[in-house]
């Protein structure tokens, strides 16, 4: 705030100088020319065919780029060349902003922060307004007009700082009059007083339009650059880059500039291989995928080969940039590799780029212990271990010989690689025992890709980009959206499962957590599977579990709990029904799995606090088998039943009659309560 109050006097005080001289005024109008360079809503142009960036209105510097040349040419043009000489002068504060503070985003395309882009659009404007300043020889200019005052000037002058608390005395009439050297402090003060932010202040080169042009070039590499240098960056930087790094990397594009050029799409998986054999030019052949040597890849990547199908391998060069670009980055997980194996058992080609991806997405961390549930049922079935090839592994539990070197392994994460070498091992000999294998894993990855296929089939191509969740955080989100009048809710709702009261996203882990216990179940899962099948099933499971988690707490906190029941006798006949009180937690909690509802989950702690009272009801014929909760509500003299709720199997309601019956055993217990508390009360008075 002081600072804005000292730069509106100094800029008042600058305004009635320009008054006095119109030789400063004229200093001011040279600089507010070269300023109008800079004004509008586009200070930078990008010229795509010309691979190029402008800078300024008309263009005062250019950024110049180039591809390589073959590399049998002796002499290179650097990639990147940067022209910002103007007036005789090289404008380096200029070409240092522009080379390291704007940085060309890649693969965070969320929207940049306003405070941000307010930071850097102050910083440039500042750089701007100072390179005008020195275009303009302001300081130099300025020192001579005050030499050169008339006296009626210097007394002005004098008598306008004398006011503003500038300074004491007469300075400029001593310089008019005796020749006298003007303090350093004081000249200094009267150059800087005419630069344009002094005197205008934030009026000169606003803000906003900077910060609107600033933000759109972040986003504009893929404009400028050739699409196979783009291609390399975005790979080398998964984030930004800024023209620096760019610069530094130059060594780097010129070996996989041909690469990108003509496999763009499998660009990815080069940044695993070593260096030294990026100017193969069948550095990205498929036979590469299935070799074992390190040679090839880096040792970071993986347990060689990559891939053990040629059906894989095949698989893979279909698939689009998008999808090998996360295939590349996450494929040292050995999970990754089996989602991959197990979708290239699937036809993939109508399916968007997007879906693919999210499916691997989705399944990467669950797809290898489903795999190991697959490997395991069909190992003990086909005696895989006993296999005269597998000279490695030993299921755990089995009897050894003395000289058996074989691993003990178990159906286990932790012993992954020794499955997926026995696997290997026994295809060998059967390459249908991969099919086998990653049979159920690819049916149900099958019913998650084609449910969301299913359900973003009417969406546009460019909405497609939005479906997976961390994309929808993107800069132009909400405006592709709107482009197309999708309401939002209207957008998410087709990526949503429901069942009953659940709600849940496509992409929550929500069905993923049922797909082991679903395996465990079902050896061999139907063609027929749906992902909405699997989102009903899952819902059953995860209440089961529930449940299963409260009444081990249940066990836990209150088995050693009693208290008072209603029933001197628990066992009660009443017409052709028996009634039973639940008198312990034990009870209640058998009742509660027996019966699959919320008993014990809901009201266990209410019976043991003495406000509710359930009861087994069953009849004597028909094996009819529900429960019957009542409120108890207790005053000084009795204990009274209302009645609450009658519940069959699975919280079903029972029927009327029933209820009818209920309710008459109610109002006798009740009127039985009540006749033994009036006896025991007369015999307290007797």
């Amino acid at each position: 705030m002081q600072t804005e109050c000292a730069v509106s006097e100094h800029g008042k005080i600058a305004q009635l100088l320009l008054r006095i001289s119109p030789e400063l005024n004229q200093i001011v109008q040279d600089q507010l020319a070269l300023v109008e360079y800079f004004n509008g809503s586009h200070v930078f142009k990008i010229e795509q065919e010309a691979r190029c960036i402008r800078i300024a209105s008309p263009p005062l510097f250019v950024i110049q780029f180039h591809c390589p040349e073959p590399m049998n040419q002796r002499v290179s043009k650097p990639l990147v060349h940067c022209h910002f000489k103007y007036m005789g002068q090289k404008c380096e504060g200029l070409e240092e902003f522009f080379l390291n503070e704007v940085h060309f985003l890649t693969g965070d395309l969320k929207a940049q922060h306003p405070l941000f882009l307010r930071s850097k659009a102050q910083q440039l404007r500042t750089l701007i307004i100072q390179q005008i300043y020195l275009w303009g020889d302001v300081a130099q200019r300025v020192q001579q007009v005050l030499h050169h005052l008339d006296l009626a000037q210097a007394q002005l002058i004098d008598q306008l700082m004398l006011d503003a608390y500038v300074y004491d005395g007469q300075v400029m009439q001593n310089l008019v009059l005796y020749q006298h050297s003007m303090p350093i402090a004081v000249l200094h003060f009267f150059q800087h007083l005419f630069r344009l932010d002094s005197i205008f202040g934030q009026e000169v080169l606003p803000l906003q339009p900077l910060m609107e042009s600033y933000d759109d070039l972040c986003f504009s590499a893929a404009q400028f650059l050739d699409p196979a240098i783009f291609r390399i960056m975005s790979l080398s930087f998964k984030e930004q880059f800024n023209l620096n790094e760019l610069i530094e990397h130059e060594d780097d594009i010129r070996l996989l500039y041909q690469h990108a050029q003509e496999q763009p799409h499998l660009l990815g998986f080069a940044r695993l291989m070593n260096r030294e054999i990026w100017q193969r030019s069948n550095l990205l052949s498929k036979q590469h995928f299935l070799t074992t040597s390190y040679g090839v890849w880096q040792k970071k990547v993986a347990v060689l080969p990559l891939f053990d199908a040629t059906r894989t391998v095949n698989w893979l060069f279909k698939q689009s940039a998008e999808v090998l670009d996360w295939v590349s980055q996450n494929i040292q997980h050995s999970n990754i590799r089996t989602a991959v194996t197990a979708l290239s058992f699937i036809d993939t080609s109508q399916a968007h780029p997007q879906v693919v991806l999210a499916t691997l997405q989705y399944f990467q961390h669950i797809s290898a212990r489903l795999f190991i549930q697959s490997c395991h049922y069909l190992a003990v079935q086909d005696k895989w271990f006993d296999h005269p090839q597998n000279n490695a592994v030993v299921l755990q539990g089995t009897r050894q010989a003395i000289d058996d070197h074989r691993v003990a392994i178990r159906p286990s994460i932790l012993y992954l690689d020794e499955w997926m070498a026995l696997t290997r091992c026994i295809a060998n000999s059967d390459q249908m025992v991969f099919k086998k294998v990653y049979l159920n894993l690819s049916r149900v990855m099958q019913a998650f890709m084609q449910h969301l296929q299913k359900n973003t089939a009417d969406f546009p191509l460019d909405v497609m980009a939005y479906i997976l969740p961390e994309r929808q955080q993107d800069r132009d989100f909400y405006t592709v959206l709107q482009r197309h009048r999708i309401q939002l809710d209207v957008f998410r709702r087709q990526l949503y499962l429901r069942f009953r009261a659940v709600r849940k996203t496509v992409f929550d882990a929500y069905v993923r957590d049922y797909l082991s216990a679903y395996f465990s179940e079902n050896k061999t899962v139907p063609k027929t599977v749906t992902w909405t099948g699997l989102f009903h099933q899952a819902v059953a499971w995860h209440e089961q579990i529930q449940k299963e988690e409260i009444l081990l707490k249940l066990t836990k906190d209150f088995s050693l709990v009693t208290w008072q029941p209603i029933c001197e006798h628990p066992r009660i006949e009443f017409g052709q029904w028996v009634f039973e009180e639940l008198q312990s937690i034990e009870q209640i909690i058998d009742e509660s799995r027996k019966l699959q509802h919320c008993l014990a989950s809901s009201y266990a702690q209410r019976i043991i606090e003495g406000e509710y009272v359930a009861f087994q009801m069953q009849h004597m014929q028909l094996r009819q088998r529900m429960t019957l909760g009542c409120i108890r509500q207790q005053d000084t003299q009795h204990h009274h039943l209302l009645f609450d709720q009658l519940e069959l199997p699975n919280n079903e309601k029972a029927d009327d009659a029933s209820r009818q019956v209920a309710q008459r055993f109610i109002d006798w217990l009740n009127k039985m309560n009540s006749q033994e508390i009036n006896k025991f009360d007369h015999l307290l008075l007797d």
